[in-house]
């Protein structure tokens, strides 16, 4: 049984730390309302970086070994991002510790996957790139105090290329914090960052923030790092750039609001995007996915449209689902249940209204709001094929599941959600903003979330591919920024 569900049961371990770490998920921005105090007096440094997540710790770790003098700004109480409440997955080739467990693997095999799943779409120069430092990212990691567990296969490819943290995301940014602590850095938290400063050859110079009292603070800087994240809490950004996602919940980190995105775009800086997300899915009503409830949507048993009809082989990769389910009539699936396979949080999911219970599948249809000749249809050559041991419809993998023919009937609600998004500051390999005219905007880099654009299609290729990609960016961006400060 643990070998059948192998993948389906790394994608589990992958997003169950997020959920638990994150407790809930808004679907609202979070925006400042105070008025400002007066400005205060310009505070100095070489780099500043705007956010604390992986992409912006990578950053100020290498621009501080570089000799800079580094802040990070930090909206939220607490370093981490949307990477704090992760899984702790870094995609990766070539690290020494595949190195040593003789995983077969290459750069132009982790290029060609990441590829395939984007459909040729994303820009195969910056995978390469990605690619290329991977192993070393991991590496780096391991050197500044981060722990891995073995690698393991993630995402469709059954190459062992996920090295998972077993503090899950907190064994990522830890250390990095501490390190960066170590290396003289100065982190403001709580410190929201408003706007960036130009001067009149439209350089960057600096950038206007706000503390938690609404005072205004003034950073002066020969080099500014974004590292915002995502724009997961800005609805008006997702309708524009992401509209699939529009009104879903999202799991990502409560300051993924699109602040480095906005302030990058009013210096006309270019963005990169195809409308996609890093699509996921929830139970209906749950704001954590970690709940006994929600649990019952990794379940690979049947799942129907409002048509009673499948959809999609229910043990996929969850973008690929989630690719699925967006098509579906009001953009709802449902996971049907019976006596062998019932679980005890089946009933409390029907006291919350997040799953119907019947004892004939007619009653449940027309309780779910599902067609019932529909369901009883699709029901029976469900059963059909899981007596011949063959899905003629998706390929799904039968050994092991039983008819669908067991009163008492369930059908548990699950409707998409997101983990992030995957639209971003078009940047080049150095990490510098570019604009609409292809120019760089000097003194101004991007990494991680905030520029991802050019990484994916539509979507998500496997957990750890954004965290790997902001790491290794963050680093460049980092490195390019100490430099462009004269270190």
């Amino acid at each position: 049984m643990k070998k059948r569900f192998r993948i389906l049961g790394l994608a589990l371990t992958a997003v169950m730390a997020l959920g638990a770490a994150s407790g809930c998920a808004s679907k609202a921005p979070v925006t400042p309302t105070a008025t400002a105090a007066p400005t205060q007096a310009a505070k100095a440094y070489d780099v500043v970086v705007i956010g604390a997540g992986a992409a912006g710790l990578a950053a100020a770790i290498e621009a501080a070994e570089a000799g800079a003098k580094v802040a990070v700004l930090e909206k939220m109480p607490m370093a981490g991002g949307s990477t704090v409440l992760s899984g702790g997955i870094v995609y990766a080739t070539g690290s020494e510790m595949q190195k040593k467990l003789g995983i077969e693997d290459s750069v132009a095999d982790l290029v060609s996957y990441w590829s395939e799943r984007a459909n040729d779409k994303n820009d195969k120069e910056y995978l390469t790139f990605v690619a290329e430092r991977s192993g070393a990212t991991i590496d780096w990691l391991v050197k500044l105090g981060v722990k891995f567990n073995d690698p393991t296969p993630s995402g469709t490819s059954p190459v062992a290329r996920a090295h998972t943290s077993p503090d899950h995301g907190s064994g990522l940014i830890t250390p990095l914090k501490t390190f960066a602590e170590g290396k003289g850095v100065e982190f403001f938290l709580q410190t929201e960052a408003t706007e960036l400063v130009t001067n009149d050859k439209k350089e960057v110079t600096g950038v206007k923030a706000v503390d938690k009292d609404k005072k205004e603070l003034m950073f002066s800087a020969k080099s500014v790092v974004l590292a915002t994240g995502g724009f997961d809490r800005n609805a008006d950004l997702v309708k524009e750039y992401a509209p699939v996602a529009a009104g879903q919940t999202t799991f990502a980190g409560s300051g993924n609001t699109g602040d480095g995105l906005e302030m990058a775009l009013k210096l006309d800086a270019d963005v990169v995007s195809r409308g996609g997300v890093i699509g996921f899915r929830t139970v209906e009503g749950e704001l954590a996915y970690t709940t006994e409830i929600c649990l019952l949507m990794w379940m690979p048993w049947l799942s129907v449209n409002k048509d009673g009809k499948r959809f999609v082989n229910e043990a996929i990769d969850y973008p690929l689902f989630y690719e699925q389910l967006v098509k579906q009539k009001d953009g709802v699936s449902y996971l049907i249940f019976d006596k062998n396979t019932y679980a005890p949080a089946l009933d409390k999911a029907v006291e919350k209204g997040s799953a119907f219970a019947e004892d004939t599948l007619d009653e449940l249809a027309s309780k779910a709001g599902i067609d019932a000749e529909g369901l009883k249809d699709t029901v029976a050559k469900y059963n059909g094929m899981i007596a011949s041991g063959k899905d003629t419809e998706f390929g799904k993998d039968l050994t092991g599941h039983k008819a669908v023919e067991a009163p008492k009937y369930y059908a548990l609600k699950v409707v998409p959600a997101i983990l992030g998004t995957m639209t971003g500051i078009k940047t080049n390999l150095d990490t510098e903003v570019l604009t609409k005219a292809g120019t760089a905007i000097s003194g101004l880099y991007a990494a991680g979330e905030v520029a991802n654009g050019d990484f994916y299609d539509t979507v998500y290729p496997a957990s750890g591919t954004s965290i790997q990609m902001s790491l290794t960016f963050g680093r460049v961006a980092g490195a390019k920024a100490a430099e462009n400060a004269g270190k």
